[in-house]
Parts: C-alpha cells; sequence; structure tokens
C-alpha cells in the first residue's frame, strides 16, 4: 500500500511539475522577442577572449561580484540533506528567525534584523528566490528546500538594487548545485521516531556538454506529535512529494538557456495548535482538521555575454494552493473551525544587464514586473453557528527599476551608489455572506524612490571594511478579514538603514569572523493581530506604527584548528523598539515596547568532526532569546529564552554512508509560534532520532 502511495504522489508532483511548465512555456511565447534579442547578442557579439558557458556557468544571478561586501550567510547543504529548510537557515544564520505555525509557511513570520512580514495580508520582508526565479509573497515561502546545495541571505535593504524582487529586510537566494566534470548522484533513505520515513534522490549530468540535466526528489512522512485523546488519532502528521528539475542548454558559447521547474505537494494534518499554558502534545476535542498544500514554481532564463557584459531574462510563474484546510481551536467545550481556500499566482518578468566585472568601474542595472493574484475564502463556525462567511481577491501589480555602479580607488577602495524606484498597485474586493450580506472594492496604489550609498576598503587580503546607507521598502495593502470598509486598508512601511562591518582571516585563513552592526529607522511598521474595533467579534487587521527603530549586531566566525576539525559560531541581537505607537482602538500607548516575531538574541554552535578513517561527528546547539507576540510584551503571549541541541555521529566509505541523528535531544518544550488573538500556540518538534543512509554514484 505505501508504494502504491508513493507512485501516486510522485506521479501527481510530475504532472504538477508538467503543468506549471506548461503554463511557462504559454507566457513565454509572449517575450519571444526579447529571447531573440538576446540569443542575437550572445551569437553576434561575442569575442575571442571571452569565457566559454559550457566549461562553467555564466553566473549566478543576484550574486554582487565585488569582494568587499560582507552582508551576506551563506550556508552549504547536500542536494539530499532532509535539514535544507527555512528552520535550518534559522538555525544557523545570526538574527534571522523563522516563527513556524507547522501548516507549511501558511501564517509563518520570517524576521531579520528586527523587520518582519505580518503572518497573512502583508508583503514579505525577506524575500524568496529559486536560482533566478521569484517565490512569491510571505506566506507562499517554500519551508523545505527540494535540491538546493547552497543558501545565501543577503542582509540589509542594499540589496534592492540587485534584485528585482526585494524586500526591505533582505533576500535569500536558494541555488541549484553546478554541473561538474563528471555525472554524480545521490540515494538517500531516513527512517526515525514518531515512523518518520524519508527518501530522495537527486542526479545531475556531465558538463562540458551541449547541455546539462539536474534533478531531485524526495518523499516523506510521519506520525503527528499531537495527541487528539477523544478521538484517539495524532492530528499533525504529514505527508509529502517533493521534485525539482533544471536543465542548461547552451546553443553557443557565450549564449545560455535555462529551464527550471519546482514542485511541492503536501497532504497533512491539521494545523498543530494547542491552547497556551496547557498540555503541548495531548488535546481533548471532538473535531479534527486538515492541511492541503500543491506549489509550483518554474521559470526560463536566457542570458549572453557580449562585448560590454552580460544580460539575461527570466520569466517565471509561481502557482500555490491551500485547500481543502481546517483548523481546530478550543474554546473550553465549544471548538471553533476554521476552513480556509486560498491560491495565489504570480507572473515575473526580470531583465538585468551588468558590464563586465573586469575593470575598475562596474555597473548592473535592471527592470521587474510581477502580475500577481490572490483569492481566498474564509469560513468560521462555532458547531452549527457560522461567524463569518466571506471571500477575498488581491490584484496586484508591481514594477521596478534599479541599478547600481561600483568604482575601485587604487586597488583598496571601492565606492558604490546604487538606486531603486518602483510603484505597486493594489486592487481589492470582498464579499461578505455572513454576518452581513455586503461587498466593497478598494484600491491602493505605493510607490518608494530608495537610493544607497556604500564604501569598502580592503587594504590586505584578509581584512575588509564596508560601510553603507540605504532605504528600503514594503507597500501597502488590505485586510481582508475585516467587515469595515473604513479598516480594510494600511499603508507602505520605510526604512532607513545604516549598517558596517569588518571581515577579517588569520592563520592562514583558517581563522576567518566577521562582525556587523545596524541601525534601522522605520516608518509605518506593520502590526497584524486581532483589535477590539467595537464589532460585534474583533476585527483581525493590520496597523501601522507611525516610527520605530531597530538596531543590534552579528557575529560569526569560522575556525579549522585542525584539517578534520571544524567550528563554526554565530551571534546575533537585535532590538527594535516602537517609538510612536498607541492602539487605535484601545487608547493604550505602547511606546517603548518591543515589536513582536523578533528574539532578543540568537547563538547558534557548530562542530564538525571527520576522522581520515571515514567515522564523523556533528554536534550542533541553536539558542533564541525571549520573544514576544504581541507588542504590549505581555508575558502570557511571548517565549522564553531556550536552547535545542542536535548531533549526528557515523561512519563514510567508498560510495556508503551511515549515520544515527538526534534533534532536540533535551525534549525542550517551546512554542515555534503563538498565536495571541487565539489563546493558542504551535508546539516545537520534540526529541526526534533515527538511521540515515546514503549512497553516491
Amino acid at each position: 500500500m505505501q508504494s502504491r502511495d508513493l507512485s501516486f504522489n510522485t506521479f501527481a508532483t510530475l504532472r504538477s511539475m508538467t503543468d506549471v511548465t506548461l503554463q511557462t512555456t504559454r507566457m513565454l511565447c509572449n517575450n519571444l522577442t526579447a529571447l531573440a534579442l538576446i540569443a542575437t547578442l550572445g551569437l553576434s557579439s561575442a569575442t575571442a577572449t571571452e569565457p566559454v558557458l559550457v566549461s562553467s556557468p555564466i553566473f549566478i544571478e543576484g550574486k554582487r561580484p565585488n569582494s568587499y561586501s560582507i552582508a551576506t550567510t551563506t550556508i552549504e547543504f547536500s542536494p539530499n540533506q532532509l535539514e535544507a529548510s527555512s528552520a535550518g537557515l534559522s538555525e544557523s544564520a545570526p538574527n534571522f528567525f523563522a516563527a513556524s505555525s507547522g501548516a507549511r509557511s501558511f501564517n509563518d513570520t520570517f524576521a531579520l534584523r528586527g523587520l518582519t512580514n505580518t503572518p497573512i495580508f502583508g508583503d514579505p520582508a525577506v524575500t524568496f528566490y529559486l536560482d533566478d526565479i521569484p517565490l512569491g509573497g510571505g506566506f507562499t515561502t517554500p519551508d523545505v528546500f527540494c535540491g538546493i546545495t547552497l543558501a545565501e541571505l543577503h542582509r540589509g535593504p542594499g540589496h534592492n538594487t540587485i534584485f528585482g524582487q526585494a524586500g526591505p529586510a533582505g533576500v535569500v537566494q536558494l541555488t541549484t548545485p553546478n554541473p561538474e566534470t563528471k555525472a554524480f548522484g545521490e540515494i538517500n533513505a531516513r527512517a526515525g521516531n514518531f515512523s518518520a520515513r524519508n527518501a530522495s534522490i537527486s542526479a545531475g549530468s556531465v558538463s562540458g556538454q551541449k547541455a546539462d540535466v539536474f534533478i531531485s526528489a524526495q518523499h516523506g512522512t510521519r506520525n503527528g506529535y499531537i495527541y487528539n485523546q477523544l478521538l484517539g488519532l495524532d492530528i499533525d502528521h504529514r505527508q509529502s512529494s517533493a521534485a525539482l528539475a533544471r536543465l542548461n542548454f547552451y546553443p553557443t558559447e557565450t549564449f545560455k538557456l535555462t529551464l527550471i521547474a519546482q514542485s511541492l505537494r503536501a497532504r497533512d494534518g491539521e494545523q498543530p495548535l494547542v491552547p497556551l499554558n496547557g498540555p503541548l502534545y495531548t488535546i481533548d476535542r471532538n473535531n479534527s482538521g486538515e492541511t492541503n498544500l500543491d506549489t509550483r514554481n518554474a521559470g526560463l532564463t536566457a542570458a549572453a555575454i557580449t562585448s560590454w557584459g552580460r544580460v539575461s531574462l527570466t520569466s517565471s510563474v509561481n502557482d500555490w494552493k491551500l485547500g481543502p484546510y481546517r483548523s481546530v481551536l478550543a474554546f473550553g467545550p465549544a471548538e471553533l473551525l476554521n476552513d480556509v481556500q486560498l491560491a495565489q499566482r504570480n507572473y515575473n518578468q526580470e531583465l538585468k544587464l551588468a558590464s563586465s566585472d573586469r575593470g575598475d568601474f562596474r555597473w548592473h542595472s535592471g527592470l521587474f514586473y510581477s502580475d500577481r493574484s490572490t483569492t481566498g475564502t474564509f469560513t468560521r463556525a462555532f458547531g452549527p453557528f457560522v461567524l463569518e462567511d466571506s471571500s477575498y481577491t488581491i490584484d496586484t501589480t508591481h514594477l521596478a527599476a534599479f541599478g547600481e555602479t561600483s568604482l575601485t580607488v587604487q586597488s583598496a577602495v571601492t565606492l558604490t551608489a546604487g538606486l531603486r524606484v518602483e510603484e505597486v498597485k493594489k486592487s481589492f474586493g470582498r464579499n461578505e455572506r455572513t454576518p452581513s450580506n455586503q461587498a466593497y472594492t478598494l484600491q491602493h496604489r505605493s510607490s518608494a524612490l530608495t537610493p544607497k550609498l556604500e564604501a569598502g576598503y580592503e587594504p590586505t587580503q584578509n581584512l575588509r571594511f564596508f560601510g553603507s546607507v540605504g532605504a528600503g521598502f514594503k507597500p501597502g495593502g488590505f485586510s481582508a478579514f475585516t467587515g469595515n470598509r473604513s479598516l480594510a486598508a494600511f499603508g507602505p512601511e520605510r526604512t532607513l538603514a545604516l549598517e558596517g562591518g569588518v571581515s577579517h582571516s588569520a592563520f592562514h585563513d583558517t581563522l576567518t569572523w566577521t562582525a556587523r552592526a545596524f541601525v534601522y529607522n522605520i516608518r509605518g511598521y506593520q502590526i497584524e493581530r486581532s483589535f477590539a474595533t467595537g464589532a460585534a467579534t474583533d476585527d483581525y487587521l493590520v496597523v501601522s506604527a507611525p516610527r520605530a527603530r531597530s538596531t543590534g549586531f552579528e557575529l560569526e566566525a569560522t575556525w579549522r584548528p585542525a584539517k578534520a576539525l571544524s567550528i563554526t559560531a554565530g551571534y546575533g541581537r537585535t532590538q527594535v523598539i516602537l517609538r510612536d505607537f498607541t492602539d487605535p482602538f484601545t487608547g493604550q500607548s505602547l511606546d517603548g515596547n518591543r515589536a513582536p516575531y523578533v528574539p532578543s538574541y540568537d547563538f547558534s554552535l557548530r562542530c564538525d568532526y571527520k576522522h581520515a578513517s571515514g567515522w564523523f561527528i556533528t554536534a550542533k546547539l541553536s539558542t533564541n532569546g525571549k520573544t514576544y507576540y504581541t507588542e504590549s510584551e505581555n508575558d502570557a503571549f511571548a517565549q522564553r529564552n531556550y536552547s535545542l541541541l542536535g548531533a549526528r555521529a557515523g561512519f563514510a566509505a567508498g560510495h556508503w554512508r551511515f549515520s544515527l541523528f538526534a534533534e532536540n535531544i533535551l525534549n525542550r518544550d517551546y512554542y515555534s509560534s503563538i498565536s495571541a488573538g487565539t489563546n493558542h500556540g504551535t508546539p516545537g518538534a520534540p526529541r526526534t532520532q533515527g538511521l540515515e543512509v546514503q549512497y553516491a554514484f
């Protein structure tokens, strides 16, 4: 039966990838003129001294070529590493925190240096890219990274002059593996407690040909952590299949086409929510829920090297669907049932032009266009009594132009000036059937002009300094959970950022460390929660704090005292304070309070030892400081500081690798996210352990 389920899920995943690839192909038919122009540039403008694309990738889009930029954290993964996820990135990158609600990024928040997305209705503060493909909005962010070998966290709003879809806090770029000089592949199987079973495979063809291919696929299941004593079953079981495929085609030495498609199909139990201050892993409820999710992303990139530099055009589509979805919340003897159907589709175009990396003067520019449609249907009911039945649509058009120039002076100093101009238009329509019969539409337009100045100083190869001042922008929008037309709209969030840092390596590069500090002044800081607006029930909406300030720093270090031993550590501290905010409905002043969803600090430590005989061991520790989930700093809705310990040990010989692993070894109780408006939280995963086997070929 399990093999039949696996075959069906794999077929469904591949069919989903085919569907979205066909959608992308239809969209690209409208861009043949631009693709032909790029091909012409690649065919006619190359010179004999230009690099050959067949032997190496043209470049990683968005990766800054200048060595002085040290605002990036890079984390490497194996293509089949099942820890490659937003949670894994959060554990390793200072001042980056993912508050997981357990529903595949739906209702999740991603905080970086005090800037966050709101759980549902705001735009992301941290945007994600898969190679050259932007990955939609906040709640559509993938929680697992199938086929990814590298994650780069680019901090700060200054990266909005490099990426088309750029959040004010930064950008995470997920990168697939480069083709190698020989074909490669890996099979991975893992089993653990809670009946966890995972299998994955990845393979890549040889480089140096007219085309190369990389594919990766995963399938995983586990029982839930939370047990419903009334129904006699676990509620938060998981089952998912994911796949990724990439094709590189090189018509000439200076022209490259890349087609990439990714898909995720999840058939999970209900979102793991339990009443606060009660048992974390047992509940008593008469109803059960479900979470069904389908995600598809695909894109085509045409890139060419010309006599003056590089040009690329990426056309992509994101298709995300949640539903059927039902969550169940217990309020004494009564149970609130939330039924959701939610979908988002994006069509994106991104054009980039860049000069050659050679020379003292360099430039980079681009255009970005995105057409997004979000539709949702929500029903809330206490037993047979329906409290709300509504649906909404938000259509968004996003247009941006961006670029920067860099000048190197006397080989040690680099000066960079950049500029971004963008406009976002949103059209909102809401239909309410319960508690009243009403419908309304609204329009919203927000725009921004965000400059950047940056300086880098590299007195030696081992020492680098940088400083920058820049601006970030997160557009306004609409809250769809209020029937009050006058409360639905909220304004944009604007950030002025000052940051600086130093990076140093010593002892023949066996010890490297980086330190950064930042100050962000924020206007219109967006806060999303339930407010007592005077309606029959509280309204869930977004309001803006007129002023806020985020200050902090990051420290990262890697030490290799011996060939077999590597130690990596990171520490981040953030203090984001609301400087001018009064609850618009209660009149309570919240000036001086911390903003929600942002830990006061985080710390990570990882030790890897690999003996020449094949034995290896890894130990890791991650710590998060106290996190408030309301701006009132109510301890009832806060997670105190906690630490998680993990380890892995095993033996590798030839093509085989065997290991034992454990996570949350001390079985620490904590909430990975808290919903203050419902007095519920999502428990973090308890202790998990198991066996993993890998075969490389």
